[in-house]
């Protein structure tokens, strides 16, 4: 069945679709807000959500921003009672990996100064470089030198990322053939603006796995691992009764129709009405809509 817009069912229909879950987990860049701008009515459909009883938890594969700065956002645009717990990002759900499946090892960060300081914060011990001299051959040589190993290479969104950091995260591969690479997100497209998509970091990951042959393993959506994870965290034990919702198809849709989420899909982000319609039919949503905002309206018909 084709994906129906939330506000072109009968009011019956959206009384049952509402009905149906009792749990929301939203993706953020691109629903609740832009990397770089808002969404109108993102925070007060949040609010009419809780209003009604339903959950309301947050999935984001952006870790360049600390859970103060996620909250400073919620706060804009008005949104209430968000609490750090219920917002995951990929250095979150990487925290909770090391300390279950790597207690105490040490590990490089190829990710931005904020997940550097998540991980700090958690205990976990990590190396990382940034270099902000120039560089010749002779000061690359040092930079690259291993004094001492790693259990794990972390890879993430990092604006900042340089050659040399990329250069030293193979290295490290490269020289440990226990060291494990380990991803959050695998996103290919960043929507910085309401009219600005850029190239996400997938293929940087992408280079890295290229010299070490080295499969990463993923954290961030749509990893099978991280939909365990949130229902462990959220003790999610009708998934059914859970809806996702995103703006992408592979890392949201995809991500919550594998964890037996319902999916609504949001054309506030990167994607159209005419990409979604192309998507292969596992690909497309449950249901959409053009914004959050558009449940405003919907509690308005019910009402």
């Amino acid at each position: 069945m084709a994906p129906r817009h939330i506000l072109d069912l009968s009011v019956e229909e959206q009384r049952n679709f509402i009905d149906s879950f009792d749990m929301v987990i939203s993706d953020c860049d691109g629903v609740v807000w832009l990397l770089h701008g808002w969404i109108p009515g993102a925070g007060e459909a949040i609010n009419a959500l809780k209003s009604a009883g339903k959950s309301v938890k947050f999935v984001s594969n952006n870790s360049f921003r600390t859970d103060d700065q996620y909250m400073d956002k919620f706060n804009h645009i008005g949104a209430k009672n968000i609490q750090h717990d219920d917002v995951v990002h990929p250095v979150k759900s990487i925290v909770r990996y090391l300390h279950k499946h790597k207690p105490g090892k040490r590990v490089y960060s190829l990710m931005s100064l904020e997940a550097n300081e998540t991980l700090r914060k958690h205990g976990i011990e990590y190396e990382s470089l940034q270099i902000k001299e120039h560089l010749t051959s002779a000061t690359l040589v040092e930079h690259l030198a291993i004094e001492q190993t790693v259990d794990a290479v972390l890879f993430d969104i990092h604006l900042d990322m340089s050659y040399v950091e990329l250069a030293k995260a193979i290295r490290h591969l490269q020289m440990n053939k226990n060291c494990q690479l380990i991803a959050g997100g695998s996103d290919v497209i960043m929507p910085l603006t309401e009219n600005l998509n850029v190239p996400g970091f997938y293929d940087f990951l992408q280079h890295v796995r290229h010299y070490t042959d080295r499969e990463a393993i993923f954290l961030g959506k749509p990893s099978p691992i991280l939909g365990d994870m949130l229902k462990e965290m959220y003790n999610i034990e009708a998934p059914e009764r859970c809806i996702f919702v995103g703006d992408m198809l592979v890392q949201d849709v995809q991500f919550g129709k594998s964890c037996g989420f319902q999916s609504l899909l949001v054309l506030s982000g990167s994607l159209t009405k005419e990409d979604m319609d192309a998507a292969s039919p596992e690909a497309q949503p449950d249901y959409y809509a053009d914004s959050l905002a558009d449940f405003i309206e919907l509690f308005k018909n019910l009402q």
